[in-house]
């Protein structure tokens, strides 16, 4: 897997090989001695963050951060300062820069600054968007948020609910409690399209309670940027029927649109209540 790159901008030739004998191994390297070349390289490598001094020949570093974060295509790059003239460079953090490093500094504290500013950034880039599995059952899928997930696992045999809908009518163990099985295809009236060994149970916790979902395949987990989710206010219908209350929005894939859904929708209104009751009925006619 390739290196985040850096470019490191600074007109000592010092400074920069004591930057890149800090930073190689960690980072892709990549150096410029002057303002405008370093404008010029921030465009074409677009690196994942710009170390910066700020007096320089041809180009100063403030000038730099400032056209760096007028231009769309530059401006998300974190620029960290690094400069021994702390006035100017805290006046530079009004003006978009990460943050600031005096000089001079240790190594340990320009690996730390470098890591947090660029951990910054992907927390920013991250807003609005989503962490989610998705699904299959039978010939529908569709998304879940990975935050309302516990595990997942491959279908265990299972054991009769006494009572319930028809869509309810098992549980499992794991690890020693007891699960009750929601089957989403019976529950969506759809049939599976893989036999029971082959499919899969997603772990929910509603309310304090945990339930199985009962679905065919689960993809690995995936992040999604905010740009390929049309939230539940902008989805047409989105206050109508069975999606009113479970509709997250739509994830836009490879041209086509996959619901993101709450799983406490396949869930019946008051259901949840009535799960652990419904366990210690079945354990009981279990063991009578």
């Amino acid at each position: 897997m390739s290196l985040p790159s850096l470019l490191l901008v600074d007109d000592s030739d010092a400074i920069l090989a004591l930057e890149r004998a800090i930073l190689s191994g960690h980072y892709t390297i990549h150096t410029a001695s002057n303002g405008r070349e370093a404008l010029e390289k921030v465009g074409r490598l677009q690196p994942a963050a710009v170390l910066l001094d700020l007096s320089m020949p041809e180009m100063d570093g403030d000038e730099v951060l400032q056209r760096m974060k007028a231009d769309p295509a530059t401006a998300h790059i974190p620029v960290i300062i690094i400069s021994s003239e702390k006035s100017r460079a805290e006046a530079c953090l009004g003006l978009g820069a990460e943050t600031f490093l005096a000089k001079p500094f240790r190594a340990d504290e320009l690996l730390q600054t470098v890591g947090e500013a660029m951990a910054s950034a992907r927390q920013r880039a991250r807003t609005g968007s989503l962490l989610a599995l998705r699904v299959t059952v039978g010939e529908l899928e569709f998304a879940i948020p990975l935050d309302a997930v516990r595990e997942v696992l491959l279908h265990p045999a299972t054991r009769p609910l006494p009572t319930g809908p028809s869509y309810l009518r098992e549980y499992v163990e794991v690890r020693g409690s007891a699960l009750c099985v929601l089957d989403v295809a019976r529950r969506l009236g759809v049939e599976h399209k893989l036999t029971r060994v082959e499919r899969m149970l997603v772990v929910i916790e509603a309310e304090g309670v945990s339930l199985a979902l009962s679905v065919d395949t689960v993809k690995d987990p995936e992040e999604y940027a905010a740009a390929d989710i049309d939230r539940r206010e902008r989805v047409g219908g989105a206050d109508h029927g069975p999606l009113r209350e479970g509709l997250i929005g739509m994830l836009r894939l490879g041209g086509r649109s996959l619901p993101i859904l709450d799983p406490r929708v396949f869930i019946a209104r008051g259901l949840l209540r009535e799960l652990p009751a419904m366990l210690e009925a079945a354990e009981a006619r279990r063991s009578a």
